[in-house]
């Protein structure tokens, strides 16, 4: 405490006598705290690609329809405005209401073997299998007949469920015929408000609303509970981690014997996320928090001239070296928390926003991990070089410092 209580009364001296050069050596570091930011920052924007940032590197997107193999008939397309539309082999475009009124059907071969529940169970479990520990979980799509507007419906598994809750978690592991869904759906599927306990026909099974809940997509069932007469369209498998290239690779060759497909999206490489991207921007970072920290040494150097006072007085009443290098590290480690804090708030506030019109990536880079590796990389060196700052400044007496010029 008494340190602190010396060392604070130092800086009040620094401030009252010298307010310019304290004010100099401030702003300095608030400015060379700003620069290494951006400098992370443009630097992990130049090396991530725009689509690194969408979500997708652990999920390998498997369509096992033969949709797009050139079949004659209906197939089914998407639009914002429109909702789900079904184009003929005439090109003529049919809206959901019409082709249920007209009990459309997908064309004989449009679904591969796969497709249907009782083929498609036994080659998911291979390949979570072949996952191994690596796989996280999978959600697939479909619905209960071949009719183009018949309803759909989504299921799944994992084994890594920490940011669902209880009640989902119970849900997705259910034996029971019971369903989540939301009251849009309910109104278009069944013509009516969903209500928990009724019941509703799903295919050749009665299934019982158990959950409404309106942030979930399709009318959601437990894997468990799927109907015989369940055609699968697509599906989602979920790594733990996102794929190597080589890794990628490996498993959309499995994808392609197992499924019958060809027509899937695996993860996306890691080129230069996650790893060399991040050591790239933190190394060059690092390169220039140094030469800023050595610059700095130097207008800290010519301060402690201006101090040769106050240090030769701590000197003649018995201070030890020891002490006093204390005495200016921690004045000094002081500033570097306060300059930085001071400068995260003005980038953060003032300058972030704006540059992320232009570089969107900066909201990706710049994270509290990324400032606080930040902050651990500048403190450390900034102490380093300032030790051996000060120490030099207080190896010579008084007197030398006089002779010397310093």
């Amino acid at each position: 405490m008494r340190l602190l209580s010396v060392t604070f009364k130092n800086i009040k001296k620094f401030i009252q006598h010298k307010p310019f050069l304290f004010a100099f050596l401030v702003i300095s570091q608030i400015v060379c705290v700003i620069v290494v930011f951006l400098v992370c920052g443009f630097v992990d924007n130049a090396n991530r690609e725009s689509k690194i940032i969408q979500e997708g590197l652990n999920v390998f997107n498997v369509d096992v329809t033969n949709a797009g193999n050139g079949l004659d008939g209906y197939i089914e397309g998407w639009s914002s405005d429109a909702g789900t539309t079904y184009t003929d082999s005439n090109g003529k475009i049919y809206t959901e209401e019409e082709a249920k009124a007209n009990n459309m059907k997908y064309p004989d071969g449009y679904f591969s073997d796969v497709c249907y529940f009782k083929n498609f169970k036994s080659k998911m479990a291979e390949f979570i299998e072949i996952l191994g520990d690596n796989y996280s979980g999978f959600t697939i799509f479909g619905q209960v007949n071949d009719s183009l507007a018949a309803q759909k419906f989504s299921s799944g598994g994992s084994t890594d469920n920490s940011d669902v809750s209880e009640e989902i978690k119970n849900f997705q592991k259910s034996n029971e015929n019971i369903l989540r869904i939301s009251k849009s759906d309910c109104e278009s599927e069944f013509g009516k408000e969903p209500v928990i306990g009724d019941k509703v026909k799903l295919g050749n099974k009665e299934y019982t609303i158990s959950i409404i809940d309106e942030n979930v997509a399709y009318i959601n069932i437990p894997y468990n509970t799927i109907p015989d007469d369940f055609i699968i369209s697509y599906i989602w498998v979920y790594t733990v981690e996102p794929c190597t290239p080589k890794e990628s690779a490996e498993i959309s060759e499995k994808i392609k014997e197992l499924f019958q497909t060809e027509y899937f999206d695996p993860p996306e490489p890691r080129v230069l996320d996650e790893v060399q991207n991040i050591q790239l921007a933190y190394g060059i970072t690092a390169a220039v928090i140094i030469m800023i920290i050595l610059n700095i040494s130097r207008v800290y150097s010519y301060v402690l001239t201006y101090r040769k006072k106050p240090f030769a007085i701590m000197n003649i009443c018995g201070a030890s070296k020891r002490k006093i290098f204390l005495i200016y590290l921690v004045e000094l480690m002081l500033t570097l928390i306060v300059t930085f804090g001071i400068a995260l708030l003005i980038f953060h506030t003032l300058i972030l926003q704006p540059i992320a019109v232009s570089y969107p990536n900066f909201l990706i880079s710049m994270t509290s991990q990324t400032y606080l590796i930040i902050f651990g990389i500048y403190f450390v060196i900034a102490v380093l070089i300032m030790s051996l700052t000060i120490s030099r400044f207080i190896s010579k007496s008084a007197v030398e410092m006089e002779r010397s010029g310093d």
